[in-house]
């Protein structure tokens, strides 16, 4: 495969970025390496909404138990931005450096997502 140039790179990157996702989205991606991480950052941002979703449900049932209820919730929000903070920040790097990566447990949910 041909190295990827800067600015496919740079947008790379932003795909690790939360919402930031589709700026290079919307730019329509021309080459597979910026297809292939805009698909990996777009499957990345989906699982955060879906995982806040699940921790507001979290926090409005389990949540209210006094102590206990107090330290799950606490753990679960901890453990979530770790996970989520680790595999952008490594997904960040990789496109930086103009790597192919395919994120553990995410691949086959990018694979799916439509964006050539």
């Amino acid at each position: 495969m041909n190295e990827p140039v800067t600015n496919d790179r740079w947008l790379g990157a932003c795909c690790y970025l939360s919402f930031l996702v589709f700026a290079p989205i919307l730019a329509r991606p021309h080459s597979e390496f910026l297809a292939r991480h805009c698909r990996q950052g777009f499957a990345l941002f989906f699982i955060e909404v879906v995982l806040f979703l699940f921790l507001a449900v979290v926090d409005r049932t389990v949540g209210q138990i006094p102590i206990l209820g107090l330290l799950v919730s606490i753990l679960l929000h901890l453990a979530f931005f770790l996970v989520c903070l680790m595999l952008s920040v490594i997904g960040f790097v990789k496109a930086l450096s103009g790597e192919q990566w395919r994120i553990p447990f995410v691949d086959e949910l990018a694979d799916r997502v439509p964006i050539s």
